[in-house]
């Protein structure tokens, strides 16, 4: 088994039924960074908007109970807490939250965001597994970064699920394979509870159009924390998927914005 030294580590908070974020990461990411894990709070409430509000406010306390331990970066593994904020907001949180803990803290809706302006997409479809009202929060937010929503569509009507946590891999391709994309677009699949790599695996040579996960750039980022972090092959992988499609200048130069210390200057 490959170790890895304590300046070679990371830390992820994740909400707390979240059953998939954790897997898709280790899959993506081959031993190097160290992955320590803390979880944001429980709410019993049925109330999305309160849960994720509660999430918000424990951002910082979470990174906090990582203690001592010496991490290289922390990233949260949300995405819909943040839509409400809008990107500068989001952004401006994640600062602060950095400055206070010595080592740099990224959302996963931010990490998202780079990784689309690393790539040079100006136009996204959103496939999302959330109710409507927290859709149009996330039309807002990506809109207010600049960038194109082409089309947007709550997952939960169209495949009859609960929640993220109920998709499977089986119905998520399935449903891709029915979408219809405008060219020069990139599919966003937010929503870290959601299973996205098999599917993304077996379509990665045969589909035709852009396919970027948020667990696909938490890992993508957490990866950048990293001098010796190379990745899996599924992560290579999907990554050259993504650059055969990117619109990016110079690949080398957007590869900058995965510096966890410079994404936040």
């Amino acid at each position: 088994m490959k170790s890895s030294t304590s300046h070679e580590a990371v830390g992820l908070i994740v909400p707390p039924s979240n059953p998939t974020l954790e897997d898709e990461i280790e899959s993506l990411i081959d031993h190097v960074p160290r992955i320590h894990t803390a979880r944001l709070p429980y709410s019993s409430s049925q109330d999305l908007a309160v849960r994720n509000e509660l999430y918000l406010d424990s951002y910082l306390d979470a990174a906090r109970s990582f203690g001592t331990l010496p991490l290289q970066g922390i990233i949260v593994g949300c995405t819909g807490s943040n839509y409400r904020l809008g990107p500068t907001e989001d952004r401006r949180r994640c600062e602060l939250a950095s400055a206070e803990l010595g080592v740099p803290l990224m959302t996963a809706s931010l990490a998202v965001l780079e990784m689309i302006r690393a790539f040079g997409f100006s136009k996204i479809q959103l496939e999302l597994p959330y109710p409507d009202w927290l859709i149009q929060l996330a039309v807002e937010y990506w809109q207010a970064a600049g960038l194109e929503v082409v089309a947007h569509h709550s997952m939960l009507h169209r495949m009859g699920a609960d929640s993220a946590y109920s998709i499977n891999d089986q119905e998520l391709e399935t449903y891709l394979q029915q979408l219809q994309v405008a060219p020069d677009t990139v599919v966003l699949l937010s929503g870290t509870g959601m299973p996205t790599l098999c599917a993304m695996a077996d379509l990665i040579e045969r589909y035709p159009a852009p396919l970027m996960s948020s667990n696909l750039c938490i890992a993508r980022w957490l990866l950048g924390c990293s001098q010796q972090a190379l990745g899996t092959d599924l992560q290579r992988q999907l990554c050259t998927k993504l650059q055969r499609f990117s619109t990016a200048p110079d690949q080398a130069a957007a590869d900058n914005l995965f510096n966890p210390f410079g994404a936040l200057n």
